[in-house]
């Protein structure tokens, strides 16, 4: 069974287009696990999809529940971590986290070095 953790922490809209890699994953992939790290206002949308096993809420107010979930996170070994928002803070969380491979998708310029040593 693969396990997969997602990052959409921004827009209702952004999730319902990412929604294809969700349903592809479990196309190709029927016992894979998959699991998404949101928003607050995106996890009670988002928990309406049976497919979608855990959310995680990325709230940068709440550091008790930022070290929760980066705890909780890591003992759950995902093997592919794949950030689709392009966020700062999701990309610097994710440098925290532990996954047999981590994949980041940008629309802008970042610094690439930086993203070649944490993800693949």
């Amino acid at each position: 069974m693969s396990k997969f953790l997602i990052f959409r922490t921004d827009r209702i809209g952004d999730f319902i287009f990412s929604r294809m890699l969700t349903e592809s994953i479990k196309l190709k992939y029927p016992n894979s696990r998959i699991d998404i790290v949101c928003s607050k206002y995106n996890s009670t949308y988002i928990r309406n999809f049976k497919d979608i096993k855990k959310i995680f809420i990325l709230d940068k107010y709440n550091l008790k529940m930022l070290f929760k979930n980066l705890l909780i996170i890591n003992n759950l070994n995902y093997d592919y971590l794949i950030i689709l928002d392009g966020k700062r803070r999701s990309i610097f969380y994710s440098v925290l986290l532990k996954a047999k491979k981590k994949y980041v998708i940008l629309k802008d310029f970042r610094p690439s070095l930086l993203l070649k040593i944490f993800f693949n």
